[in-house]
């Protein structure tokens, strides 16, 4: 057994989001990075970003220049940048009420979502300007009418990275809310769980039925969630982001009404967490220990049986079982190219 454990976390404060990127549809075709092959794509900056951080706290500009703490800050998150060139975030305020029920009222949906911030798609770096910057292409994001392209200052200090959003008007200097994360230290993988780490993006879902042990039904492939991402890296955190591909409605205004929450929470899912691989097991399973996501009650362990085929990480539940049958589905995952 293999433990491996990944997690992605995005920065949201108070009603601000640290953005990291988008993704156009139709990312030129490039070499394709191995899975767990740490490679570098682009300058010194872009090298020096590579990895992935823990939420270490939101800080303001007070009237004499000078950072303090965001009052009443206290959220748990990560955010992760690859090699591949793609990012992804997880942001999560501690202390949320859960559901009193299995699904959420629109108000509770309203209210799990308030301060939760989530979103992944490629990045850049800029190196030529005297303040370096990077910009968070969201490819998918909580928000359903978000910006796309966010603008981060960045910069750092010791093993700490700063990301400070660009203001609307002004420079640098200008900005009134900055974030602070940490690097995580890499850990020792073995050879299965290393060919997990990296960026891969979902092809589609399916559903089977089997009798025996024999498939008997195969259902269609199901794309209503194509492009979604799931992230695993070398720091043994994971990082899932499950979006419908279509049919998502902008909110009408800066902050979404109860239902226009509920919407938003049905149509983007994921949570963000540590994973051990049991590749010794029969069948091969992996756990993603689940530190975080936008329903609010305790996190859970997915145990998740897989399969790797080249590029292609395909992931099920254990079926479910009544009598002679059994029923289940799977996620297919195929690495994406380095861009």
């Amino acid at each position: 057994m293999s433990n491996v454990r990944w997690a992605l976390v995005v920065t949201a404060v108070a009603g601000w989001v640290v953005v990291i990127g988008t993704w156009a549809a139709g990312v030129p075709a490039a070499p394709r990075v191995a899975a767990g092959e740490v490679s570098v794509q682009a300058g010194g900056d872009q090298q020096e970003l590579l990895g992935t951080y823990k939420l270490v706290t939101s800080e303001i500009k007070d009237a004499d220049g000078s950072w303090g703490p965001t009052p009443n800050f206290d959220s748990i998150g990560y955010i992760t940048y690859g090699a591949s060139g793609y990012m992804g975030v997880h942001v999560m305020p501690r202390g949320r009420a859960p559901f009193a029920g299995n699904r959420p009222t629109a108000e509770e949906a309203q209210e799990a979502l308030r301060g939760y911030t989530a979103y992944y798609g490629p990045y850049t770096v800029n190196q030529a300007d005297a303040d370096a910057f990077v910009v968070h292409h969201r490819v998918g994001q909580t928000n359903p009418g978000g910006e796309v392209d966010a603008k981060r200052f960045y910069e750092f200090v010791g093993n700490q990275l700063i990301l400070t959003p660009a203001p609307t008007s002004g420079g640098k200097d200008a900005a009134a809310r900055r974030i602070v994360w940490e690097r995580l230290p890499n850990v020792s993988l073995s050879a299965e769980a290393q060919k997990f780490v990296g960026f891969r993006q979902l092809l589609y879902t399916d559903r089977y039925t089997e009798q025996g042990g024999r498939v008997v039904t195969h259902g269609e492939a199901n794309r209503s969630r194509a492009g979604s991402y799931i992230i695993y890296t070398s720091t043994g955190h994971m990082m899932v982001h499950l979006m419908a591909a279509e049919g998502r409605t902008p909110y009408a205004g800066t902050t979404p009404t109860p239902e226009e929450a509920l919407a938003a929470y049905r149509t983007y899912g994921g949570y963000f967490g540590e994973f051990t691989v049991h590749e010794n097991d029969e069948p091969p399973y992996v756990v993603h220990h689940q530190e975080g996501r936008p329903n609010p009650g305790d996190p859970t362990d997915a145990v998740r049986l897989y399969s790797l085929d080249g590029d292609i990480l395909r992931l099920g539940a254990r079926p479910r079982t009544a009598g002679s049958e059994s029923t289940g589905g799977h996620l297919y995952w195929e690495l994406l190219p380095r861009r």
